[in-house]
């Protein structure tokens, strides 16, 4: 019995050993050794155990690790998986025979959660464990199926490389069996932006009503049968590295769950979320117009709101007709601005795109272009990352996360910062502080305009392609 302090995860674990020396046949110039099972507080703490082995009779530091739930071993490239891929099964019925039945039902019992998977995903992605599409699918996207109790071993299920009109998804989950309910697209880690339009081409021949477009690292759930553009179709993006595991597993459950998807319920709920976020959206394209009618009618309750407010700041209340005409002055900037944009060319006008339908080879490509957020700081510092959450999230911090809840701002009808969680809304927790984060880039870029503007502060924050 070996104790080790895990330091990344902050566990204690003991790993047992097993000898198997002369029990398992040995391939050309490896001899296996002993296996080491981790265990936690006397119970078997995960279905993934390390395999020792010498190499031409020396014995080697590092070990295969195996899982047994899968018997398969993983994180080895394909020539030796195939060397090993008959030997996986005998370490496993070994084990087996070692525990007993009771170590069969416990392993059930102890099962790593959902959330202990992302937090090990999240540190092998840190590391760079994953170099290709290949490492994606298999340690990452078949490890939160098998965890979200897809049978990955049901060809008839969860089928990859499935075919459509000529072409493949990487991974078509069925129900009933051979009948696609969900597609998934697996890019290499931070190649996620390419391939959206392929995948939407496979939803329409299908009729797919969830597709899931994912680097590993980040997760993007699709309603294909939606209006407007693919990023108007995107009800939710993970990305497991920034965002907190219990809200990635929530999610991941609330669309991925083989029950939920059995049921229809995983369908129902991206349709709602889906109206939820386009009735949300009609709302703020209509809010300056009803902002404009407030201050036309001369609105008292308005007018007292604003005048109160400003009586706290400066201590004088202020005359009717100067707050009147201040709020008459942003009435005209909202209509100038929203003139501005109606204005534009249709070339320059973002795309708006309907259910797709096969692209004709004659037809002009135009690539699909996704933004993300660029913020020069007072200070000259550019903050720019690879998502706009990730961006926006680290100018409200450095900002001073106080400032910027004491503006009140509202996101979706709750504050946009607030100490509470709201289980209803989307919301990344930065500290003590949950932050609404289910919105577009556009909308994020006017919201960080506002903090500017309220802060007074000397603020750039634009719209660049991601590249």
């Amino acid at each position: 019995m070996k104790h080790i302090v895990d330091n990344v995860n902050k566990l204690e674990l003991t790993f047992k050993t097993i000898d198997l020396e002369g029990r398992i046949p040995g391939t050309d110039s490896i001899e296996f050794l002993s296996v080491e099972e981790p265990y936690r507080e006397g119970r078997r703490y995960s279905p993934f155990v390390r395999v020792r082995y010498a190499l031409n009779g020396v014995k080697q530091d590092k070990a295969f690790p195996l899982d047994v739930d899968k018997g398969i071993f993983l994180s080895i490239d394909d020539v030796l998986e195939e060397r090993l891929r008959p030997i996986a099964p005998k370490i496993v019925e070994i084990l087996q025979e070692h525990s007993g039945q009771q170590n069969v039902e416990r392993r059930d019992s102890i099962r790593m959660t959902l959330k202990e998977h992302i937090d090990d995903i999240r540190n092998q992605l840190k590391q760079g464990a994953f170099a290709d599409e290949a490492a994606v699918s298999n340690g990452i996207v078949n490890r939160l199926l098998h965890t979200l109790e897809w049978p990955i071993f049901t060809p008839q299920v969860v089928i990859p490389e499935f075919g459509v009109e000529g072409q493949r998804v990487d991974f078509a989950l069925c129900h009933p069996a051979s009948t696609p309910r969900v597609f998934i697209e697996v890019k290499r880690v931070g190649n996620i932006d390419k391939g959206i339009k392929q995948l939407f081409e496979y939803a329409f021949h299908t009729g797919v009503p969830i597709v899931i477009l994912t680097d590993g690292q980040k997760w993007r759930f699709y309603h294909p049968a939606g209006e407007g553009s693919y990023e108007d179709r995107m009800v939710e993006e993970l990305d497991i590295i920034v965002e907190n595991s219990e809200e990635c597993a929530k999610s991941l459950n609330r669309y991925l769950n083989y029950k939920a998807v059995q049921t229809g319920d995983a369908a129902e709920v991206i349709v709602e979320d889906y109206k939820s976020i386009v009735n949300q959206r009609k709302i703020e394209e209509r809010l300056p117009e009803v902002w404009g009618e407030l201050v036309q009618e001369k609105n008292e309750n308005l007018l007292q709101v604003v005048m109160e407010k400003a009586k706290e700041k400066v201590g004088y209340e202020p005359k009717e007709e100067l707050v009147l005409t201040f709020l008459k002055s942003l009435k005209r900037e909202t209509e100038s601005e929203r003139k501005e944009v109606s204005s534009r060319p249709e070339s320059n006008s973002p795309s708006v795109e309907p259910t797709p339908s096969p692209i004709k080879e004659n037809s002009p490509k135009k690539p699909l272009q996704f933004k993300r957020i660029r913020v020069t700081m007072s200070d000259g510092e550019v903050i720019e990352r690879k998502n706009g959450l990730t961006t926006f999230i680290e100018v409200i911090e450095k900002l001073g996360i106080e400032r910027v809840k004491d503006l009140n701002l509202i996101r979706n009808t709750i504050p946009l910062i607030s100490t509470s969680k709201d289980p209803a809304h989307a919301q990344h927790q930065l500290g003590d502080y949950y932050i609404v984060k289910r919105m577009s880039t556009k909308n994020k870029k006017r919201i960080l305009d506002r903090i500017a503007k309220e802060l007074e502060i000397d603020l750039e924050v634009e719209l660049v392609d991601k590249v």
